[in-house]
């Protein structure tokens, strides 16, 4: 009995710790089923940090744009990289209503040039966090 409860109390906990670590993620961008966004960043070192989100990609200042949209039951994220270095990020999906969250693989874009990846699991939005500069 008491293994069982231990079990229990491990995994509960473990839940509640993932969902209030992404709650709390700083520096991250959300972006909505359907919806583009521009964001800038501050270089600090190699790690981008202080997202700003603006209206359109034109600007000063490099604006990474970061796309989701919907064709059927798949879904496709799409990110361009503004900057002469290699471009990094970490990125998790969310459903609405459910408190189940599914952590992607570590992604990746070359300088100027743009990430696709084609996803098959049901979301309503995607959290990218931990954007940094490579090589």
């Amino acid at each position: 009995m008491n293994r069982r409860w231990m079990c229990f109390a491990f995994i509960s906990l473990t839940a509640f710790g993932r969902e209030a670590v992404c709650a709390d993620l700083p520096d991250s961008v959300t972006v909505k089923v359907g919806a583009q966004v521009f964001v800038t960043f501050v270089a600090n070192g190699d790690n981008l940090v202080s997202p700003k989100t603006l209206p359109d990609g034109n600007g000063p200042d490099p604006a990474v744009s970061i796309q989701v949209t919907q064709s059927g039951p798949s879904r496709t994220l799409t990110v361009t990289n503004p900057y002469a270095r290699g471009l990094g990020y970490r990125v998790i999906a969310k459903k609405r209503g459910s408190r189940k969250e599914t952590e992607l693989p570590v992604s990746s874009v070359r300088s100027g040039q743009q990430s696709v990846m084609s996803l098959s699991e049901p979301f309503d939005e995607l959290v990218l966090y931990e954007f940094h500069l490579q090589g």
